[in-house]
């Protein structure tokens, strides 16, 4: 009897480390992405909440923030190579509304995009007319203002470079069948900027709020 427990004490020790670890506790990346100022905007409060973020440890995940120009090619490809280097299990942009007193978290990209002079064309030329965000849209909505935040659900993410970036993302997400759950985000101008401007520390809480979600699904 004594000898049969020893043998199973031994079995149960050499098979231990054949138990993978809980995927909980393995680190995941997030890529979080802002614009630069543009037109009268000398301060773009989508850059300063990417910065502020990249570093930062929320959960389980390590956030990696980085400000992209307003190009349309030149920032998708600067994206793209980010997702090849950090492999993130989600990604969202954010970029300034100039007319929102809201957090915008957007539903659609729609394959189109303005020129010069206000011509439009097409994002992608064979590509579906729109893409659906795949991170929680409803979800992030309902806990941003459950944390006393103005926010809503937004379903036209302009025909500029935020709509591109959140189109293009999609697009190459599914060409790609990566298993990346992709968004974009608007944000108000700073209560600096405008009357009905926001606090920075408010919408990098808001955006925290936002990857916390995404993580869950």
């Amino acid at each position: 009897m004594r000898n049969g427990a020893i043998i199973a004490v031994i079995a149960l020790v050499l098979l231990a480390p054949a138990f993978p670890a809980s995927e909980n506790t393995q680190d995941v990346s997030v890529l979080i992405t802002g614009f630069v100022p543009f037109d009268k905007w000398e301060v773009n409060p989508s850059q300063l909440i990417a910065e502020e973020l990249n570093g930062e440890e929320i959960g389980n995940a390590h956030i990696i923030g980085m400000v992209l120009p307003v190009d349309f090619n030149e920032s998708f490809e600067m994206v793209k190579k980010a997702m090849h280097t950090y492999e993130p299990s989600v990604v969202i942009a954010l970029g300034l509304d100039g007319y929102s007193r809201f957090i915008c978290i957007e539903k659609i990209g729609v394959n189109l995009k303005r020129e010069e002079g206000w011509q439009l064309s097409r994002i992608e030329k064979d590509g579906p007319f729109l893409y659906f965000s795949s991170i929680p849209t409803g979800d992030i909505t309902q806990e941003i203002r459950g944390a006393g935040i103005p926010a809503r659900q937004s379903f036209f993410a302009g025909i500029y470079a935020c709509n591109f970036i959140l189109y293009r993302l999609m697009d190459y997400i599914h060409e790609q069948h990566l298993n990346i759950s992709a968004g974009f985000i608007h944000v108000p101008p700073l209560s600096s900027q405008t009357p009905y401007g926001m606090e920075l520390r408010t919408m990098v809480e808001a955006v925290r709020i936002a990857i916390t979600e995404s993580m869950k699904h």
